[in-house]
């Protein structure tokens, strides 16, 4: 009597398929909160990004255009807002008259705009940044903090001199604090 050759099946058993899908979703249940702290910290880092490219921009346009070129926080993209919040956006336009809100004959620059989970909150008494020709920053130093859904420890922070220069730093726990209480302001 011959003994069946056991080298021509081939397969997978069930409890095998049900220790492979067992094992897969445990994989994918530990490292989905870390695809999110991921996620946060690009959305964060994009966010600080484009806001500096956005000052730098005003910096270089008020440098070559020899005139003021101011940045301010925006709703609808033609508009000033007068509030300290950034996160729905904002506009670089040409200063004529130096007053840090867009008239309707100074002319947009850039237009910059925000997604959702992101709070930006700038010095409590400064509203708008304006460079002037010589590229340096009028008034105090201001600064911006950028909270995200993290929270608090990961808030950090973007410092314009009055020379003009930005920086960034982490955030101290005040200034963390009030830029995540953005995250509920509409």
């Amino acid at each position: 009597m011959r003994q069946p050759s056991y080298q021509s099946i081939h397969g997978i058993t069930l409890i095998e398929l049900i220790f492979t899908v067992a094992s897969a979703s445990i994989l994918c249940a530990v490292s989905l909160p870390a695809l999110g702290s991921l996620m946060q910290s690009g959305q964060s880092h994009s966010a600080h990004n484009a806001l500096v490219a956005a000052l730098n921009l005003a910096r270089s346009s008020a440098v070559s255009r020899q005139a003021d070129v101011s940045i301010c926080p925006s709703r609808d993209g033609t508009t000033c807002d007068n509030a300290i919040w950034w996160q729905r956006g904002w506009i670089v336009f040409a200063d004529a008259n130096r007053d840090g809100a867009r008239g309707p004959n100074e002319a947009i620059i850039h237009v910059g705009q925000m997604r959702g989970g992101m709070a930006i909150v700038s010095t409590a008494g400064r509203r708008h940044v304006i460079y002037r020709a010589d590229g340096t920053s009028a008034g105090s130093n201001l600064t911006f903090t950028f909270c995200d859904r993290r929270g608090p420890a990961s808030a950090d922070t973007v410092v314009i001199s009055n020379t003009g220069r930005i920086r960034s730093g982490k955030a101290t726990v005040s200034q963390a604090a009030a830029a995540c209480a953005g995250l509920a302001v509409p």
